[in-house]
């Protein structure tokens, strides 16, 4: 049996949720409110002490990190395959993969937060209660990070960075696909799966001009949205809710992203 732990919006959680679709596998679902603060209770903690989302358990095993979770159903469920036979294109797709972790995903916590997540507190509670909620993050790092998006939303320096990041992704994306139809070769591949979630998470925010201005990136993304595996894995488990303050708050912040973007 399968089970996956998840949230809704974790774009995390949403890579696994494709590969399940995408192989047609049965699962349960345990769901993880992680904006309530879920991922802390101690029950979860003892499968997960990162306090993250996703978690998943095949039978008795328990594994976490999100691409490990994805390499790992591909080997327990080999069919249909989801990395490349060719060993250089596997290594491309795991080239795409580390970077999503590494460098893009850090940032869209960032363009998040500052784009949708501030607005959402600065409208619905008083100065007194923005500063309770800076102050219950605990890491003075984190909290001092937290207070910057929140006061200065896209004119935070990591919000800017965040923004460039992005167009990195943008652009090199937009290369390779220029070379064939995938991101990593000639088959869809766990590094489309990877990258989905955060195209994905711009156009849930109102932004998808960021990509729509890179013709192959927009041509991956219309056939990303065409699978199968798209609205039940991206869309369906976002509370409807949430997926109206993205849309709204994200449309408010788009004109500074854009100038952003045209800073460079």
């Amino acid at each position: 049996m399968l089970k996956l732990y998840h949230q809704g919006s974790s774009v995390c959680a949403a890579k696994v949720r494709i590969v399940l679709h995408e192989k047609d596998l049965d699962w349960e679902s345990e769901y993880v409110d992680v904006l309530q603060g879920e991922q802390f209770n101690p029950a979860y903690l003892k499968l997960n002490p990162n306090a993250v989302v996703p978690t998943l358990v095949h039978d008795d095993k328990v594994v976490i990190e999100s691409t490990v979770n994805c390499e790992y159903l591909d080997d327990v469920f080999p069919e249909p395959a989801l990395r490349p036979t060719d060993p250089y294109q596997l290594a491309q797709m795991r080239i795409w993969t580390k970077r999503v972790d590494e460098r893009l995903h850090p940032m869209t916590s960032v363009l998040t937060y500052s784009a949708s997540h501030r607005h959402t507190i600065l409208d619905n509670n008083t100065p007194e209660q923005v500063q309770a909620i800076i102050e219950e993050t605990r890491d003075p790092v984190k909290r001092a990070r937290k207070k910057e998006w929140i006061e200065m939303g896209m004119d935070a320096p990591t919000a800017r960075e965040a923004v460039k990041e992005f167009t990195r992704t943008m652009v090199d994306m937009d290369k390779v696909l220029a070379a064939h139809p995938w991101i990593a070769g000639n088959t869809y591949s766990l590094a489309d799966v990877a990258l989905s979630p955060y195209l994905n998470r711009l156009s849930m925010l109102s932004m998808d001009a960021f990509w729509q201005r890179y013709p192959n990136v927009s041509d991956w993304y219309r056939r990303i949205q065409m699978r199968p595996s798209f609205k039940p894995a991206l869309r369906d488990w976002v509370p409807d809710e949430l997926a109206q303050s993205l849309a709204t708050n994200g449309a408010r912040s788009w004109g500074k992203v854009e100038e952003l973007i045209r800073e460079g």
